[in-house]
């Protein structure tokens, strides 16, 4: 994996303006804003349950540095894994036509889109190549140069696949890696998560100490949606025997 470079080549212009601007709410969500901002860190692998805020902050920074002037990122990918009610990795099982079939896995992603830039300013994005969303099943043999790749959900995705899009990374591309196993839709028979199936576990111990590779977990406690749901969270953590 190649290093980032530590400065940009051209002038930074100034920080776009974006609908929007991000306020941190936990100190976790500083840190790992400031892990996406670290030129040294081309993949962030990101482990936090639901609620924790860690899609808003990844592809806020990322807008930022893609609509910046003098930056090497020129575009945004973030990709969804596709997993069907038979937990099996294919598009096909699900009704409509491909671009709607691939808005229903990205709704929640077009959600914070609208929030921090806004349909039409999204919309241009699209049509500037500048913003693309989709599935993991058609990055394959596409090298990712100049941009920001999240990979959102990445709990559901295998070890073969995340194999297969981490090593594409090619000349200034920063890759976010991001998913919550307490989510994960792999099952052994007996009907426990089956860890080993997560192409997001593997990876993260793979590259624990890696160079250019940066790990952010969230906790229960940085969970900023309604009190309750922190409650009802916690009563799932005996369930999840993981250590990351």
């Amino acid at each position: 994996m190649r290093k980032q470079n530590r400065e940009y080549k051209t002038p930074i212009g100034a920080i776009p303006k974006i609908v929007n601007n991000f306020k941190p709410i936990t100190e976790n969500q500083q840190l790992f804003f400031n892990k996406i901002s670290d030129f040294n860190n081309q993949l962030i692998m990101c482990h936090g349950i639901a609620g924790t805020g860690k899609t808003y902050v990844s592809v806020y920074k990322a807008l930022q540095d893609v609509l910046r002037r003098g930056t090497p990122y020129n575009k945004l990918i973030i990709i969804n894994p596709t997993v069907d009610v038979g937990n099996e990795d294919k598009l096909g099982y699900l009704p409509g036509e491909l671009d709607k079939k691939i808005q229903q896995y990205n709704e929640s992603t077009f959600t914070i889109l609208d929030k921090i830039i806004g349909k039409a300013r999204a919309t241009k994005m699209v049509s500037d190549n500048k913003l693309e969303i989709g599935v993991v099943n058609f990055l394959r043999g596409v090298n990712l140069e100049n941009c920001y790749v999240i990979l959102d959900e990445a709990q559901n995705i295998s070890p073969m696949q995340i194999k297969t899009l981490v090593t594409r990374i090619s000349q200034d591309c920063k890759m976010i890696v991001q998913g919550d196993m307490s989510q994960c839709d792999k099952y052994k028979a007996n009907g426990s998560i089956a860890y080993e199936k997560s192409g997001f576990y593997d990876m993260w111990f793979r590259t624990k100490e890696m160079e250019g590779v940066s790990h952010m977990a969230f906790n229960r406690e940085d969970c900023v949606r309604h009190p309750l749901v922190k409650r009802i969270l916690k009563t799932y953590e005996t369930e999840q025997p993981i250590e990351l």
